[in-house]
């Protein structure tokens, strides 16, 4: 089946992790997407994670997670040749994509007045961490800094820990999803209204505080803001956390008066469902402390209340509810003589991959994306 962005040209100029997740979602949509790197390989996420191999061949895990099937291209773009044949590539693009400090695209002649006077209707989408203006627009960002300039650190822990950052890079994907659906609906709007460029950027910072809406709300009109609450649950309910068992441990949230009261039957003290939430605590507490983890998942499962046991990655991924998902799939490492397993998109749909192409060694396609032949 015919992808939604097939035919969809791609020129990404971003690098680490937020800019090439979003490109790489596009890619699984169907878009080509022509990577320009620098001369000398500088983005980490090359050499990140994953075997001694694999990061010695520039295919390291973190890279391998999202590039499956782009084209690797490197370009001095501080030089005219460089430039040059950045422009030329402008001209082929309808999507151009990058994730410079504001200012840096312009110094390099990769702005969006520069870029559109070589193509009319180009899309030009930013990524940065503060966005395009502002006291801090100018200042280095990475997802650790965002996580504690966000506000979100300061919600995430104990009184005993102190401000955590969440365990994944969140804010970097948070970003990257932002940027694709910015760049999807400007491919709808240039359906309606062709010819015409249009100008997006995506602030990291801006991303991740409007997923806070709901307590940014709650502080300005009550002037309360959430705490280091730990496994506190999102409803405040007195029968939701996380328990250590007595191998494991889980995780509960009973939201509604139906769920606490099916909770407490299920545990054999239904009276608590009308107790003060410190007895609810420690009632609870002692409770689950009896039984492993795996014994109370299937009691409340059968007694249909939202539970699980707490897992690692690697039991999530062994799990039998995701062992066979369509969202992830086989993507070959020919260069190593492997295989691994590599998230595709994260939804259901007709025209989603069902296989992967590898993911580029650095400058691989140089030659055949940059020849004059390519640009007739």
């Amino acid at each position: 089946m015919t992808q939604p962005l097939s035919g969809i040209r791609i020129l990404d100029l971003t690098h680490v992790l937020a800019g090439p997740y979003a490109t790489g979602q596009l890619a699984l949509m169907g878009a080509e997407v022509i990577r320009v790197e620098r001369p000398g390989g500088d983005d980490f996420v090359r050499t990140h994670g994953g075997t001694q191999a694999m990061r010695d061949a520039g295919l390291g895990a973190s890279f391998l997670s999202q590039n499956s099937g782009k084209k690797s291209v490197v370009l001095d773009l501080k030089s005219k040749a460089g430039l040059d044949a950045a422009l030329s590539l402008v001209e082929q693009a309808d999507i151009l994509v990058q994730n410079f400090r504001p200012g840096v695209a312009e110094r390099l002649g990769l702005g969006f007045d520069a870029t559109t006077l070589r193509k009319p209707d180009l899309i030009y989408a930013g990524l940065s961490g503060y966005g395009p203006d502002g006291p801090l627009a100018s200042r280095p960002a990475y997802d650790h800094i965002l996580q504690g300039v966000s506000g979100l650190m300061a919600m995430t822990g104990s009184p005993e820990s102190g401000p955590l950052r969440v365990g994944i890079p969140i804010v970097d994907y948070v970003a990257g999803q932002s940027l694709v659906s910015a760049i999807l609906a400007a491919l709808l709007q240039r359906a309606r209204k062709p010819l015409k460029p249009q100008e997006l950027h995506v602030s990291m910072l801006d991303a991740m505080t409007n997923l806070m809406g709901a307590f940014a709300v709650n502080h300005q009109t009550t002037g309360a803001l959430r705490g280091l609450d730990g496994n506190r649950a999102f409803s405040d309910s007195p029968f939701s956390g996380r328990f250590d068992c007595a191998e494991g441990q889980l995780v509960i949230t009973a939201n509604t008066p139906a769920q606490t009261a099916r909770l407490c039957l299920a545990l054999g003290r239904p009276e608590l469902a009308h107790s003060a939430p410190d007895t609810v605590a420690s009632a609870l507490a002692g409770i689950f402390a009896t039984q492993p983890a795996r014994h109370w998942d299937t009691v409340l499962a059968e007694a249909d209340v939202p539970a699980g046991a707490v897992l690692t990655l690697g039991e999530a991924l062994a799990h039998p509810q995701m062992r066979n998902s369509p969202c992830w799939h086989d993507l070959p490492v020919p260069e190593l003589g492997q295989t691994v397993r590599v998230p595709g998109l994260s939804f259901r749909a007709p025209w989603a991959p069902k296989t992967l192409d590898p993911a580029p060694t650095f400058g691989r396609d140089t030659d055949e994306v940059t020849s004059p032949e390519a640009a007739e």
